[in-house]
This record gives structure tokens, sequence and C-alpha cells, in this order.
């Protein structure tokens, strides 16, 4: 039993290894990650990423064709407009007009063979945030597979990964107006899940508050309390799709489900009786104990 336990220590630290090892590679808020040396390269430069750099990238814009743009990973000018990772600010209809002319997945050159990407347009970057947790958590579940694990359950507080050839784990999906309060309850046995909501992280201009998650078409933070949560086979997948289908609203977010039925899709809406809870291709949820909520479309 202890040997199992030191076996299984060792499979955790190296999973651990593996994430802080692709934080360098794809944060944002790291000065010196690889992303920002891509983000600082000049307009027709040509940056030859990493594997793992390329990989998520062209993940992410997959998710961008997939999603018509609603996830896109050029929003890199808009943060920096609204100052999303410092104390935040409301940038004019000009600044702000500018900033949206440098956005656009269309307006990047990749190629594969080279794992080469470059920007066409001056002031152009790149923004991971939306896909990079899904991808790590991807990464250390191969690294835990690889040494014998094979029963675990990976959270990154929106996004979660779980895995088991037993019974499945039970994951709480959270209210969308208060992350430490769960809602909705999923079973889970190979699946990752990832959830988007504004209430994860808001920044405050003048005496009003601004939601973390741009929409890419309009260029200005979400103005909705939803959330919108995902079951995919991958972490990748499901952390890109989370934030898209936010981005679409709840009309769009469903239809988007109902032609995907791989997909689970639960949308959350707080509201003064509770929870109003639309699902599509969930047939394992439920409200999680004493919550109040009221499903507008059975799972």
């Amino acid at each position: 039993m202890r040997a199992d336990s030191a076996a299984a220590g060792v499979a955790l630290d190296a999973a651990f290894d593996e994430i802080a090892r692709l934080e360098d590679v794809c944060s944002a808020w790291q000065p010196a990650s690889e992303l920002q040396r891509l983000n600082a390269a000049a307009a027709d430069q040509r940056f030859e990423c990493s594997p793992d750099l390329y990989a998520v990238i062209d993940s992410a814009f997959d998710a961008a064709e997939q999603t018509n743009g609603a996830f896109d990973p050029t929003v890199e000018p808009l943060e920096r407009a609204w100052d999303m990772r410092g104390a935040g600010r409301a940038p004019g209809d000009s600044e702000l007009a500018e900033a949206r002319s440098r956005v656009g997945w269309r307006a990047v050159v990749r190629v594969p063979a080279s794992r080469m990407v470059r920007f066409t347009h001056a002031g152009m970057g790149l923004d991971l945030g939306g896909i990079a947790k899904g991808y790590a958590l991807d990464r250390a579940e191969e690294v835990l597979r690889a040494r014998g694990i094979s029963r675990a359950l990976l959270d990154f507080g929106g996004q979660l990964l779980a895995f088991s050839n037993r019974e499945p784990w039970r994951v709480s999906v959270a209210h969308p107006a208060d992350r430490l309060q769960p809602a909705v309850r999923l079973a889970l046995s190979n699946a990752a899940v990832s959830t988007s909501s504004q209430s994860e992280r808001q920044i405050e201009v003048n005496g009003a508050r601004y939601g973390h998650i741009l929409d890419p078409h309009t260029g200005r933070p979400l103005r909705t309390d939803a959330s919108a949560t995902v079951v995919a086979a991958s972490g990748t997948r499901a952390d890109a799709l989370s934030t898209a289908l936010l981005v679409m609203g709840r009309e769009r977010a469903l239809e988007f489900a109902r032609a995907h039925p791989e997909l689970g899709v639960l949308w959350l809406e707080p509201g003064p009786e509770g929870v109003r809870a639309w699902s599509s291709n969930l047939p394992t949820a439920a409200a999680a104990p004493g919550a109040a909520v009221q499903w507008m479309s059975r799972p």
C-alpha cells in the first residue's frame, strides 16, 4: 500500500511539473513565456514555435473556425485595451476600434510543417487563456496514465478532467454568480468539463464592473450573468468551447449543442428563485444537494 502511495505521489509530481512547464510556454501573465515572445514579434516576422505552443495555437484556431470566431485567440489587443491583467480601464471608442482592427484569427499565417506563426498586422497578439488550461489537463492525464494511474480527478477550478475504469466521478458545476456554491452535479468517467462565467474574475472602472470574457466581434466584455459548461472528450476542446458558447449566448449555444451530440452542454442563469438550467446531451445532470434549480430543458 505504501509502495502504491509512493508511486502515485511520484506520478502526481510529474504531472504538476508538466503543468508548470506548460505555463512557461503558454502564459500571458509571465513576461518571459514563449507566448509573450511570440506576441512581441513584429508584423511579418516568422516565429518558430515549440511543439507544445504550436499544438495549443493549432487547437485554438480549430475552435475559432468551428465557432465562426466566437472563440478567437487573437483578442490580445482587446485585453490590452481594457487592461484586463491590470487595474482595468474602459477604452474610448476610437481606441477600441483600433484594437478591434487588430483582432481576427484569419489574419494569422501558420505553417504546420515548420510550426511557424506570423502576424500580418502590427500590434496583433494571441491570448491562449481560454484554452491553455484544458491543454495542460490533457498533458497531465497523459503523464499520469503513462505512470500507471488508472483513476484520477484533476481540478483547475473552472476546468476538470476525470478518468476512471471503475465507477464514475461525481463533480459539481458552480452557481453562475458564486463559484463556491454548487448548483448542478455531473457524473464523469472519461471526460473533461469546462465552465465559463463572469464571476471568476472582474475589473471595476468608474464604479462599473466588467467581466473578463471579451466578445471578439464587439470588442467589449460580455454582459451576462450566465455560465456555459461543456463536457467533451478532451480538456482542450471543452475549455475553448465553454468560452465560445458563453459568447454565443443561450440560444446559439444550445443550437450548437444540438449540432454536436458528442458534446454535453449546460447553460445556467441566476434568478430570484434560484438557478434556471438548460441542458443538452447530458443525461447524468442533476441539481446539487440543497440547490434550487429550475430545469428549463430536462437533461
